[in-house]
């Protein structure tokens, strides 16, 4: 049995599109471009990676419902199972959008 990494990584993305995640219900899947990305003390950093690309992300509806493309999304996300998700429930201050400039 393989164990997952307990891993957590602040990104800074910029939304490109969004539309209904297609198996997690309550859920959407941003495409969005990674603009920055900082490690989260005490937990692996397994999505800086993507910085200067694009990525799909699984983020809760609720948080993003909305939402333009060009929107700039500040959020926690995880890789689980070879996805990227955001947290289900943000903690204050760290899941932020600023509107498109």
């Amino acid at each position: 049995m393989v164990q997952a990494i307990e891993n957590l990584t602040a990104l800074t993305t910029r939304l490109v599109t969004s539309q209904p995640h297609p198996r997690l219900k309550g859920w959407d899947r941003l495409v969005v471009d990674v603009l920055d990305a900082r490690p989260v003390a005490g937990r692996a950093d397994l999505l800086s990676r993507y910085v200067g690309g694009r990525l799909e992300l699984a983020v809760p509806g609720s948080l993003v419902a909305g939402l333009p493309p060009g929107t700039v999304i500040r959020l926690r996300a995880k890789l689980a199972g070879g996805h990227a998700m955001a947290e289900k429930q943000p903690p204050p201050g760290t899941f932020m959008t600023e509107p498109p400039r």
